[in-house]
């Protein structure tokens, strides 16, 4: 009675909202995040099998966060509940009590007796408070948390360039000499072309990275309103490079990308990320979530975005 109490000031309100009200919230909340968009969750469902739970967490009735739940059946009584980068606030943060009181909403609708295995992998930076709270409300830790770059687009375009690393910087102005030039353009010869290009690259190396289903269909959720972004690197009338980018709110992320020998040794990839955080400012965008960082798996890939001067962060973890 007492934690009913305590939970009475807060409710999450579960499928009762539009698209476009989904799309309202996600835009009015501080650093939207890809898996928490709508976009993201039709693709999911239709690529795993699966539906999505829409969730818009309210405080004294006012709505202050919401939370996406991606579930896929699994075996003929259950579920697999993936909470992936979520909730997300409206606030830059939010009072530790108050998000355990939230976490433990979610924790009473998901639970293993109900035949719902949750995963739960929070949009919370790695601390010791984060992980205390999680384990306060009945949450395991299972594995390390996802870790990324979030590039703050509210400076000028100057100010950006100045910030990019000197080695970097360098690399730039060299694409920019070589004379690359960029095409904004998500035409389906340009997207087919980076997308096959992707996958065998994918195939041949063999590293993780969204499937070409998800892309997919991605692209056919996102086609009405302009979620999608391809940028395509040429050189001498031949394309070289090319990179993804998926909208969400007011941030954007860096979903898959592409780039030959010839792209390697004319350093399109520094040129294509410049011109996308440029794009994305004029486009009255926030935030660039530069796509994931593996310092063990992949430590170029690391440093190469590290570059961009933006900056790292690590999420808590993956929770059961």
């Amino acid at each position: 009675m007492q934690l009913d109490r305590m939970l009475a000031p807060f409710r999450i309100d579960w499928n009762n909202c539009t698209s476009a009200q989904w799309d309202r919230m996600l835009g009015a909340c501080k650093q939207p995040t890809l898996p928490q968009s709508r976009v993201y969750a039709l693709a999911h469902a239709e690529t795993a099998g699966g539906r999505a739970d829409f969730g818009l967490i309210y405080f004294h009735d006012k709505p202050i966060g919401l939370v996406q739940v991606q579930i896929t059946p699994f075996l003929k009584y259950f579920s697999i509940c993936r909470i992936l980068r979520g909730p997300l606030w409206v606030h830059a943060e939010i009072p530790g009590e108050m998000l355990k009181l939230v976490l433990r909403l979610i924790r009473r609708r998901y639970r293993t007796r109900h035949g719902r295995f949750l995963v739960f992998h929070p949009e919370l930076p790695d601390t010791p408070a984060n992980r205390r709270n999680l384990r306060h409300t009945g949450f395991v830790r299972r594995q390390r948390g996802y870790a990324s770059i979030w590039l703050d687009l509210t400076p000028s375009e100057a100010e950006l360039r100045q910030a990019l690393k000197p080695n970097w910087r360098n690399k730039l102005r060299q694409a920019e000499r070589h004379g690359v030039t960029i095409t904004a353009d998500d035409s389906p010869k340009h997207l087919d072309w980076l997308l096959e290009r992707y996958a065998q690259d994918r195939a041949e190396r063999g590293y993780t990275g969204p499937s070409p289903a998800m892309i997919r269909a991605l692209l056919r959720h996102g086609a009405g309103n302009r979620t999608i972004r391809t940028l395509i690197a040429s050189h001498a009338g031949k394309r070289i490079a090319g990179i993804l980018l998926v909208c969400h709110g007011r941030s954007a992320t860096y979903f898959v990308g592409y780039s030959g020998s010839e792209g390697r040794r004319l350093r399109a990839h520094n040129l294509l990320l410049w011109h996308a955080a440029c794009q994305l400012k004029r486009e009255g965008m926030l935030w660039f979530d530069l796509g994931g960082i593996n310092d063990a798996g992949a430590a170029g890939v690391a440093r190469f975005k590290e570059g961009l001067g933006g900056e790292p962060f690590a999420l808590v973890g993956v929770y059961a």
